[in-house]
């Protein structure tokens, strides 16, 4: 992992600068990849898809603001906790933002229950208004408002993930029926023996 100077952006809401990690080059070597759809590579970290200004507290979506180089190096992604993620949601949900930033969110948002409550090995459990939260956001919020006909393993995992274990048969069954992909291949056997368990929690792919 080589770094690069950082890029320079501003809250669109209050105009607070911050530097932002930038990388000349990376390596996935080691990395972990998840069914919820997450990388985590210890030598290509990401900056996050969405900032929280440090000034205001209103967040914005990184990609959409203008970028300047900065002089200095910096190591800051501005990851989010889930509670924060929360908070982005709502606030882009209240503000009505782009539809594709909005997806990103949410996903993202998943992605970080799975952080604080599965892949963190945090102790506590989820209470059930919590769960019903993020199922809520599985079904109604993605699997119900985009398309996922090109990423059917994915829509079968968030159907586990959100305890439709008959929904989830009836796409893997979907899937089955164009022939499974090699690359592919485990994904789906380890998403059918789960879901035969009926196991919803995420899980750590073997490549």
């Amino acid at each position: 992992m080589l770094p690069d100077f950082g890029d320079l952006i501003k809250c669109p809401y209050c105009g607070e600068e911050k530097i932002l990690m930038s990388l000349m080059s990376g390596n996935t070597f080691g990395a972990e990849y998840w069914s919820d759809g997450k990388r985590i590579a210890p030598s290509l970290p990401e900056v996050s898809f969405v900032q929280k200004c440090k000034h205001c507290g209103k967040y914005y979506v990184t990609s959409r603001q203008e970028v300047q180089t900065s002089d200095k190096y910096s190591s800051e992604t501005g990851n989010l906790t889930y509670q924060e993620w929360k908070e982005a949601y709502c606030q882009f949900k209240e503000e009505g933002i782009d539809a594709e930033d909005m997806v990103g969110v949410k996903i993202r948002l998943v992605q970080a229950y799975n952080d604080y409550y599965h892949r963190n090995k945090n102790t506590t459990t989820p209470s059930d208004e919590e769960y019903r939260f993020i199922a809520r956001i599985l079904i109604n919020d993605i699997i119900n408002c985009y398309n996922l006909e090109d990423f059917l393993l994915l829509k079968a995992e968030f159907y586990r993930e959100a305890n439709e274990m008959e929904k989830c048969k009836e796409v893997l069954a979907e899937y089955a029926q164009n022939g499974i992909e090699n690359e592919y291949a485990k994904f789906y056997r380890d998403l059918k023996d789960r879901v035969e368990r009926g196991d919803n929690i995420v899980f750590r792919r073997e490549m």
